[in-house]
C-alpha cells in the first residue's frame, strides 16, 4: 500500500515504474499492482501506517470498482477549478494541484501547491498521493486512467454542475454531512440575495459578459437555457442566476458562444446591468472596454449600473458559485 509519505524507490525499481506508467498498452490493474509492490518494499517497517491501510471502502467509479482510503493523508486534485474547489470543499488533505493556480476565492492553504499545467506523472509518482481527484478525462491534461496506476482515482465530470460533482465525490468518500452543510450554506446565500432583491429579479434584465480587445468582441457569458446551449446551465454565471431566478438577454440571433462583435454593442440597450468579469488584476481589459465610445452610450452604462468580477469565472465549483453569486449581489444592488 502507498504511505502516508512522499517514498523514493531506489534507481532501478523507480525506471521499472516510470517506464510502465508510460507504456502504451499499460494496463490499470498491473499499474496499480505495481506501484504498490515497489513502494510498499520502500516503506517503513515499523508498522505504523498498518492502521490506516485497513481502513478503506470499495467504490465504483466510471473507472471500475476499487478501494479508496476512508481517511487518505496525501490527495492530488489534477484541475484546479473543479477538481480542487470540491477536495477542500470536503475537507480533503490537498497537498498539490495542476492546470493553473488556484483563484483567490478558493482557500487554499500552504500546504496545497501549484505542481504544473499538465500532470507529470513522474512527479506525482514521487509525491506519493493516496488518492486522486481528476476530471473523468483522457488526455494529457486529465489523464484519470494513466493516474490511477499511481493511486486510487475519483472522477469529476466536466458536463455535470457542481452540486451533481459534489454528491457523487461525497458519496464515494462518506462525507455526505459535510455536503449537506456545504449546500445549505450556498442555498442560504442564494435565499439571501433573493430576498433583498426581489423587485430587481423579478422585473430587470442583467448581464454577465467579458470583453477581448484582441478580437473586438464582447462574450455574454450568462446565457439563457435553449436548445443550442443544452437544457442545463453548465457555467457558475448561468448556474448562479438561474438559482436567483434572474432575467437575463435575450440573445436569438447571437451564435451559440454568445459572442458580439463590438460593431453590435447597441444591441444590449435593453440590458438594465452589466457584470463584467476580467482575468487580469490591473483591469487593462475593463479600462479598454470602458473607454470605447459604443460602450459609453448604452443606457446601463449610463446609469452607473456595471460591477466588476476579478478573475477567471468561466469553470469552477462551489467556491467559484458562491463567489459569482456575490457578485450577482453587488450589481441587483445598483438597481435597488
Amino acid at each position: 500500500m502507498l504511505t502516508t509519505t512522499p517514498t523514493v524507490p531506489d534507481e532501478r525499481a523507480w525506471q521499472e515504474l516510470v517506464d510502465a506508467l508510460t507504456r502504451r498498452r499499460f494496463g490499470i490493474g498491473a499499474g496499480m499492482a505495481a506501484v504498490a509492490t515497489i513502494l510498499s518494499s520502500c516503506s517503513s517497517s515499523d508498522g505504523s501506517n498498518a492502521s490506516d491501510n485497513a481502513q478503506m471502502r470499495t467504490v465504483t467509479t466510471p473507472l471500475g470498482t476499487y478501494d479508496i482510503p476512508t481517511n487518505p493523508k496525501r490527495v492530488l486534485a489534477v484541475d484546479a477549478r473543479t477538481d480542487l474547489e470540491l477536495a477542500i470543499a470536503l475537507e480533503l488533505p490537498v497537498f498539490g494541484y495542476n492546470i493553473s493556480p488556484a483563484t483567490e476565492w478558493v482557500p487554499v492553504d500552504g500546504s496545497a501547491e501549484y505542481l504544473s499545467d499538465k500532470p507529470n506523472l513522474e512527479q506525482i509518482l514521487g509525491l506519493a498521493p493516496d488518492l486522486i481527484i481528476c476530471v473523468n478525462a483522457d488526455n494529457e491534461y486529465w489523464p484519470a486512467a494513466k493516474l490511477q496506476a499511481i493511486a486510487p482515482v475519483l472522477t469529476t465530470e466536466s458536463k455535470q454542475t457542481w452540486r451533481e460533482n459534489l454528491t457523487r465525490l461525497s458519496d464515494w468518500l462518506g462525507r455526505t454531512p459535510t455536503m449537506d452543510r456545504l449546500i445549505t450554506d450556498y442555498d442560504a446565500l442564494i435565499t439571501d440575495i433573493r430576498s433583498r432583491h426581489a423587485s430587481a429579479i423579478a422585473g430587470k434584465t442583467v448581464a454577465s459578459l467579458s470583453y477581448s480587445p484582441d478580437k473586438a468582441t464582447i462574450y455574454i457569458d450568462s446565457l439563457p437555457v435553449s436548445e443550442e446551449t443544452g437544457k442545463k446551465n453548465r457555467q457558475p454565471t448561468d448556474m448562479t442566476l438561474a438559482d436567483i431566478g434572474g432575467r437575463t438577454l435575450n440573445t436569438t440571433g447571437f451564435d451559440n458562444q454568445g459572442r458580439l462583435s463590438i460593431e453590435e454593442m447597441d444591441r444590449l440597450r435593453d440590458c438594465d446591468a452589466f457584470m463584467v468579469s476580467v482575468t487580469d488584476s490591473s483591469d487593462t481589459t475593463f479600462d479598454q472596454l470602458s473607454d470605447n465610445k459604443l460602450w459609453q452610450r448604452l443606457p446601463a452604462v449610463q446609469a452607473g449600473n456595471v460591477t466588476v468580477l476579478h478573475g477567471s469565472t468561466y469553470y469552477g465549483s462551489i467556491y467559484t458559485n458562491m463567489y459569482v453569486a456575490k457578485g450577482w449581489d453587488e450589481l441587483y444592488s445598483t438597481l435597488d
